[in-house]
């Protein structure tokens, strides 16, 4: 019994151990950006897709080797009965119509319960086949590349998703600070006005006044702490942690601005954004596809040698080596070549189309975001101005304060502007940061 309860003791050690080291976890941005890459489970589909499409670039290839092929047929005749060729007098080899000297005894041939069976082996070899296996060879490996910029995108997708959720999270603890900063700050207020009521230097609706605010001041901290607690739990979702997981941000919001560079933006969303390389892609199938239609209708040429071994009853037990060509050419199919011209030529042009809109969007789309970040660069420069201007206002107002040249209300508003400031500022970084991430993504560099 006891030799049964220790294996159980270590494991359930084991499990407490590894529960505790995982319940908490500290985690920079990139690492965060590598657990998010390997857990998602869209990226797991797309690695599936280019396994497929380079098995499929690989069968494609396998059509410039020679197929060999085994086959076999066996029948059988339970009804058929032994045929009989009767005697005879064989016609004269003159005159078919006189009979001659020669006399036929007539034969017996055992085909009763008759049983044919064949086999064989062939080597298959195609010569000519207007071009069908290149040109499927080249539409195969087009296919790979589509797959593996399939991929990249997505890979792209996620890391934006995580950046977005790592830097919302990062804010939403600077919320939490600010809150508890400002919580701190109208208690220590509160204290001040108890104790000058106390003395009956003050009303008691001055005192009431900032104890309301520090009340609406701990709501908006259990606010915060919840917002965060929701924010990482949907962090550990994108990641792939379990949600009761506490996740330690190691990297802050950073208030020294440095603007990415934008020149060539543009052409560099063009050569390496990878929906264009996806569609660039598509083009080039949809040309190599109007070749096929083409080559459908060429002539074809192939080659074949074999052993075909034959057993019928008793009566033949043999084989031989065959030796064969075959070529087939295409004379007339009712315009069904030109009608295929056409549907291949149309879904090229579409193919066309589709690229070049996607190319004027995406120009669009980088011009947006460099709009996005310079805007987003003035709100920060902006904010910091408004937090330092809203700082000296609180230092001046509660100095004023503390000598009775400020009312209670005074201090208030400049507390509360001061709070408004700071928390601006913190959003302002936050998207500063998901900005640069995303204009990475656009240019295609992420």
């Amino acid at each position: 019994m006891i030799n049964n309860i220790k294996p159980i003791i270590i494991l359930l050690m084991v499990t407490a151990f590894c529960s505790s080291s995982f319940s908490q976890k500290a985690l920079s941005l990139q690492e965060t950006r590598d657990i998010a890459l390997e857990f998602n489970k869209i990226l797991k589909i797309s690695s599936q897709q280019k396994i497929a499409a380079e098995s499929q670039k690989k069968a494609a290839f396998t059509n410039y080797m020679p197929k060999i092929e085994a086959n076999g047929t066996a029948m059988y005749f339970p009804t058929m009965e032994n045929m009989e060729v009767p005697a005879m007098t064989l016609p004269s080899a003159s005159d078919h119509t006189a009979a001659s000297d020669a006399w036929f005894p007539g034969l017996n041939l055992e085909t009763e319960n008759l049983a044919v069976i064949s086999a064989g082996v062939n080597l298959v070899q195609p010569i000519y086949a207007g071009g069908k296996i290149r040109l499927a060879n080249k539409m195969t490996s087009t296919g790979v590349e589509i797959a593996e910029q399939a991929y990249q995108l997505k890979e792209a997708e996620v890391i934006l998703q995580t950046d977005e959720a790592y830097w919302n999270l990062s804010a939403m603890n600077e919320k939490v600070k600010l809150a508890q900063k400002y919580v701190l700050m109208l208690d220590s207020l509160e204290g001040t006005l108890n104790d000058s009521y106390e003395l009956g230097l003050v009303p008691k609706s001055e005192k009431l006044r900032v104890t309301v605010n520090k009340n609406d001041a701990e709501l908006n901290l259990l606010r915060a702490r919840n917002a965060y607690r929701i924010m990482q739990m949907n962090l550990c979702r994108i990641i792939g942690l379990p949600l009761n997981t506490e996740i330690e941000i190691t990297e802050q919001l950073n208030d020294s601005l440095q603007l990415p560079d934008f020149m060539d933006g543009t052409s560099q969303a063009i050569a390496n954004r990878q929906e264009l390389q996806i569609l660039d892609g598509q083009k080039r199938i949809s040309e190599y596809q109007k070749k096929m239609t083409n080559a459908d209708f060429m002539p074809e040429l192939g080659a074949q040698v074999g052993y075909q071994h034959y057993k019928i009853g008793d009566l033949l037990d043999e084989g031989d080596f065959t030796v064969a060509a075959s070529l087939i050419v295409p004379i007339f199919h009712w315009n069904e070549r030109k009608h295929k011209s056409a549907e291949a030529k149309a879904n090229l042009n579409q193919a066309m189309l589709e690229l070049s809109n996607t190319q004027d969007l995406i120009q669009l789309e980088v011009q947006q975001v460099q709009i996005q970040l310079q805007e987003g660069y003035q709100y920060i420069l902006l904010s910091q101005k408004n937090k330092l201007e809203a700082k000296e206002s609180l230092e001046e107002t509660s100095a004023s304060f503390e000598v009775g040249l400020n009312t209670t209300t005074d201090l208030l508003n400049a507390q509360a502007a001061w709070q408004d400031a700071v928390a601006q500022e913190i959003e302002a970084l936050t998207q500063f940061e998901v900005l640069k991430t995303k204009y990475k993504k656009v240019i295609g560099l992420l």
